[in-house]
């Protein structure tokens, strides 16, 4: 493991990085090279040949490197925090039915339960080596201050960079989905029915709000906004939030043609493209980030392009929800900025952004004879770092190990299966290593994993009292209806089937 010497892992000024296997920025990927880092205050100041940095001083942190390999940390583009709690709990569904399970299992969490949840993502996060999140929140039918609070205590407690998008929407959910009457045969109107939505400029004061008291907290907390989906929001919702990000320089964050059942519901809404319907309402531009778009054609794509927005490719909840194939390289030729997320720990069932980055290197390889679209394991770990920071706006804060960026850094023991014997850092780091586990982190230079643990957590008693809750969930679930009982859930099977007999372009 790498030595540190110090007074405290935390407080001190200037840190200095010695031999380490850097992965620094090379073009469009990383090279690896023996390198001294000096961080002060933060950020690093220096990175030179190893044997060639400056000298410590009395009380500097020295870290012997010369047995890691050094990171960059990784950046989360796309997570829901409140599903760390819940995580196991969804069976193999599609997106659509897959949200009435976790709707019912995720219940009306406590603060202190949402807390607990953020943490157990940040421990996760930090020992596999991301330092960075984009966290999509959304924990019940309305905006709670004191659960935003808690989402953002647990960041700053834990000692990670996240930017918090507060989940906004106001379609009752029967009018987000293209149910034909067909598909709700049988079903009295009343039961489709949902509670009433809070207006939306009460949606968007409440994101408002927590962006006053969080946005720009010790550095690391930032503020967005989080349309849930254009489906699932009136243009008069979207508008404010597109009026909101300009306004106050945020990110608009919002799930876009996810599903075939998503692409339909556009056509239906908006009588075509939903990205042209974004387009045409000024909500298209550099702050903009459309998550997953599975379901786009080249008329989107280039309408993308041209507007500088940001797609987050999440591969492994595409999968597992059988959502499809986001055409990544299609993306990539035109120039679009593309981010790395893990999507929910509930429909991942992780949030590791290195098992993410192997998904996204291999599975085009499945799409394609031509080698030339494949997007492999340099460009994977570029996604996964410095373009994961471009998108997020933060560019010009962390994303890699460069002279004046935050040193948010991950140490991996070279000593490791995977990395030895050692031939290809980038390759088997991201293809060997992709369920490693960080024996060192930084966020901002201080250390917030060491030997393989969380320093600003108690883990064992947060995984007790994360077990507690779960164990207090599944005792009220025995007197609660079977999922299958929710009034949509047979109409939405009915749909699948409807709309994937239709033809239609293969994502």
């Amino acid at each position: 493991m790498p030595r540190v010497t110090t007074l405290s892992d935390t407080e001190s000024a200037r840190c200095h990085i010695e031999g380490a296997l850097c992965l620094l920025p090379d073009g469009s990927g990383h090279r690896a090279e023996r390198c001294d880092v000096l961080v002060v205050h933060g950020c690093i100041a220096e990175v030179n040949p190893a044997g060639h940095g400056a000298a410590p001083s009395p009380g500097d942190r020295v870290i012997d490197a010369t047995d890691c390999l050094l990171v960059p940390g990784f950046v989360n583009a796309h997570s829901h925090s409140p599903d760390n709690l819940i995580a196991g709990t969804a069976p193999a569904l599609p997106l659509e039915q897959w949200s009435l399970a976790c709707a019912a299992a995720r219940g009306a969490p406590s603060a202190r339960e949402i807390y607990v949840s953020a943490l157990l993502g940040c421990i996760e996060m930090l020992r596999s080596g991301t330092t960075t999140v984009l966290d999509h929140v959304r924990f019940a039918d309305h905006l709670d201050a004191d659960g935003l609070d808690a989402v953002a205590n647990a960041y700053r407690d834990a000692g990670m960079r996240a930017v918090i998008a507060p989940v906004v929407a106001d379609r009752p959910l029967a009018d987000t989905l293209p149910l034909d009457a067909e598909d709700m045969a049988g079903l009295p109107s009343c039961q489709a029915s949902s509670a009433p939505q809070m207006p939306a400029d009460e949606q968007v004061a409440r994101v408002a709000d927590f962006v006053r008291r969080w946005h720009g907290t010790e550095g690391r907390i930032l503020g967005a906004i989080g349309p849930s989906g254009p489906q699932r929001c009136t243009d008069a919702l979207l508008m404010r939030c597109g009026a909101f990000s300009q306004a106050h320089g945020l990110l608009l964050h919002t799930h876009v043609l996810e599903t075939r059942a998503q692409r339909e519901m556009g056509r239906r809404l908006h009588g075509g493209s939903t990205i042209r319907h974004l387009d045409e309402r000024g909500l298209l531009g550099r702050r903009t980030h459309l998550v997953h778009s599975v379901w786009v054609d080249d008329e989107d794509l280039d309408r993308i392009a041209r507007k500088g927005a940001a797609v987050v490719h999440n591969p492994v909840s595409n999968a597992r929800l059988g959502s499809g194939v986001a055409p990544v390289p299609a993306m990539l030729r035109r120039g679009i900025r593309v981010a790395l997320g893990t999507d929910s720990a509930c429909c991942n069932d992780s949030n590791h952004m290195l098992e993410t980055a192997k998904w996204a290197a291999l599975l085009h390889n499945t799409r394609s004879h031509d080698s030339s679209d494949w997007i492999g394991p340099q460009t994977a770990l570029r996604l996964a770092t410095r373009d994961g920071a471009d998108a997020l706006g933060l560019g010009t804060v962390t994303g890699a190990i460069s002279v004046g960026l935050a040193a948010d850094l991950s140490l991996f023991k070279l000593q490791a299966p995977g990395l030895v014997p050692l031939h290809d850092p980038v390759q088997q780091l991201v293809l060997s290593h992709a369920r490693a586990a960080a024996d060192l982190v930084m966020v901002a230079g201080c250390i917030v994993v060491r030997d393989g643990a969380c320093t600003r957590i108690r883990e064992a008693a947060l995984w007790a009292e994360a077990q507690a809750f779960a164990d207090q969930r599944r005792s009220v679930a025995r007197t609660a209806p079977a999922i299958p009982a929710h009034p949509l859930f047979a109409p939405l099977a009915h749909m699948h089937r409807r709309i994937h007999a239709l033809p239609s372009l293969t994502p």
